[in-house]
């Protein structure tokens, strides 16, 4: 209606300075002139505002309100369906541009994500209702909800007495019919107290926490109770910790709330294990497991965090071991999560002042078409202003092209800070790859522990060459700056020193002697390469040097332009040379294998050297611009 308005004064004006324009008419002829004018501007007004009205989507305030009751009974019984019930009114809601409506998802939004403890997303979500704040005039018990939970956040357990004082004022300023918002403040005093080691006065807001759940629905009677049973945990009564868990346990089960139930069992578990009752805590944590898909993410986390602690107390290492390695899972799924969370939400919003820019730049082209059908009739009654008012567009145009032209470079910048994101997390990415490598490699060197028969022992310890190879290939993609491609030089003299480390037991002065131009492969490549290098340097490690204590290893790698395989690898020692009875790469071992089949891959020609002086394997393959990267 803004615009409306706007547009309104703006016709106004037009007409002013038209009637100041034109003293040579005289009066008895501009009359009719400017009746018609006022007339025509009239019905235009008219129709702009009916066109304003009749663009405004409404909704169903009372579904609304239904929904936003239904999500907040689902946080607490099922956060997987509130997670989808949040994404289906995001984009429900999405197209009704309502300040109110996204302020009021927000807050949940909020909520949900302390409940996941990711709290970069909670610092995101509060800035952002914040922002909502000023496009509508917030009523006031929808502002306190704002105020506990950035409270809590800006606490987050380091100064309770100001989040009890905070606490206080909000419950005290609170509608008192808002029942929800005085049992979230009932529940945070509680907590507090608790943590102060107060526990009576913890114990008196658990109570009033009660009865308002008593008049509310079941979901948060069993939030209660729940609040309730780590109270009393906290508290060293443990029978009444007991005794609050099973009631919640109970109520899950009555309304048949799979994930909740499976929640309580984790937290008697819980409590047993850490009261030494080991006999009567295995049985819980294994209902949680005989159900897993049932099972919140921070629930499975909780539980094998216990059964890593109940393993440690019964002496297992290995179930010990076993289930740290599951809670690493879980904490990186959990990670990741949030992560991902958080990249939907920062694109979804770019996606959205996208769209708001676009709408914009619309209603500008409509509003310079309305300007310049205006021009048009004043053009009729004014002559003279024709001038005027063109060179006057020329000039509003200019403005709004450098305002687009600002608007254009400030979206660039996003971009490129979105660009910068996504590298971030493709670095971790590999990162993460190259330590579930070493992970791999670790387990495996586990298990050659308890291996007797030494070709069984051999394959081990090639398996684990192969394995640190690829892993170092991920570590060298995230020490990079360009996280897209390897650098074939750094990587080849960590992998010369790393095998010859490796092979250190065989007490034989070997010199490796690397040229390698500064080439850059994407990973698609560089792994092929790699692992082909990797056999043949093995290969000359064990079978070249036999009779000699001392010999040199020759590694090149070339980019020829002038060929049309333009990419050269040559791995040449001076040992004893190949005997063998059939060709080098037709023998059946794994590692000639391995060789042959990425030779294929790469669609590559080879050709042996093997003139009495040593033997070499040249190879010459071509590559794809987009895949490397020649400096």
């Amino acid at each position: 209606m803004l615009e409306i308005c706007f547009s309104g004064k703006l016709l106004l004006t037009l007409v002013n300075n038209a009637a100041i324009h034109v003293p040579m008419i005289r009066l008895s002829e501009s009359l009719p002139l400017l009746k018609r004018k006022y007339r025509l501007l009239f019905f235009l007004f008219i129709y702009c505002s009916f066109i304003g009205f009749s663009q405004q989507k409404k909704y169903n305030h009372e579904k609304f309100n239904q929904e936003i009751q239904t999500l907040r009974e689902e946080m607490i019984v099922d956060i997987s369906k509130a997670n989808e019930t949040l994404r289906f009114l995001d984009n429900k809601y999405s197209d009704f541009h309502n300040a109110e409506i996204n302020y009021s998802l927000t807050i949940k939004k909020i909520k949900f994500f302390s409940a996941y403890g990711d709290y970069a997303r909670v610092k995101f979500e509060i800035n952002k209702a914040k922002r909502f704040q000023y496009f509508f005039k917030v009523k006031k018990q929808d502002k306190l909800y704002l105020d506990l939970y950035s409270a809590v956040y800006e606490s987050l357990g380091q100064n309770y007495d100001l989040l009890i004082e905070k606490t206080k004022k909000i419950l005290s300023e609170s509608d008192k019919t808002d029942k929800y918002l005085l049992l979230q403040c009932r529940l945070v005093l509680s907590n507090c107290y608790s943590e102060k080691g107060d526990f009576e006065k913890a114990l008196n807001q658990i109570k009033e926490a009660k009865l308002l759940a008593g008049k509310m629905s079941a979901a948060y009677s069993f939030q209660v109770s729940n609040s309730a049973g780590q109270v009393y945990f906290f508290n060293n009564s443990i029978r009444k910790a007991i005794q609050e868990f099973q009631s919640a346990k109970k109520l899950a089960q009555i309304n048949h709330w799979k994930y909740a139930e499976q929640y309580a069992n984790a937290s008697l578990g819980e409590i047993y294990l850490y009261t030494d009752q080991l006999d009567l805590a295995k049985p819980y944590f294994d209902k949680v497991l005989k159900n897993e898909k049932s099972t919140e993410l921070r629930d499975l986390f909780q539980v094998y965090g216990c059964l890593e602690h109940y393993y440690e107390l019964k002496k297992n290492k290995d179930s010990s071991y076993y289930y740290s390695i599951k809670r690493n899972e879980i904490d990186d799924l959990l990670e990741n999560l949030r992560s991902e969370n958080l990249v939907f939400e920062l694109e979804k919003d770019f996606q959205t002042e996208s769209n708001q820019y676009l709408l914009e730049e619309e209603r500008g082209k409509n509003q310079q078409l309305r300007l310049i059908l205006i021009l048009i009739l004043m053009s009729i009654i004014v002559i003279i202003s024709i001038s005027y008012l063109f060179i006057r567009q020329k000039s509003d145009s200019n403005k709004v092209l450098q305002l687009q032209k600002e608007e254009i470079d400030d979206k660039n910048k996003e971009i490129s800070n979105s660009l910068a994101m996504k590298e971030n997390l493709l670095k971790e990415i590999h990162h993460r790859v190259k330590n579930n490598l070493q992970v791999v490699s670790s387990i495996l060197n586990l298990q050659s522990r308890n291996v007797r028969d030494p070709e069984a022992l051999r394959i081990l310890e090639e398996g684990k060459e192969r394995i640190r190879a690829i892993a170092l290939i991920h570590n060298q993609l995230h020490l990079n700056n360009d996280s897209a491609y390897v650098e074939m030089g750094a990587y080849l003299n960590k992998l010369i020193s790393q095998m010859a480390e490796s092979f250190s037991s065989y007490n034989k002065k070997i010199e490796v002697r690397v040229n390698v131009e500064e080439i850059n492969l994407a990973i698609d490549y560089a792994v092929p390469v790699g692992l082909i290098m990797c056999e043949l340097l093995s290969n000359s490690y064990k079978h070249a040097f036999l009779k000699q204590k001392v010999g040199v290893i020759e590694i090149e790698l070339k980019n020829n332009h002038e060929k049309s395989l333009n990419y050269e690898l040559l791995v040449k020692d001076n040992g004893i040379g190949y005997k063998g009875k059939t060709e080098f790469l037709e023998q059946s071992s794994t590692g000639v294998e391995i060789i042959g089949a990425f030779i294929q891959q790469l669609d590559a020609k080879y050709t042996y050297l093997n003139d009495g002086k040593g033997f070499g394997l040249f190879i010459q393959f071509a590559i794809d611009e987009r895949h490397s990267k020649f400096n």
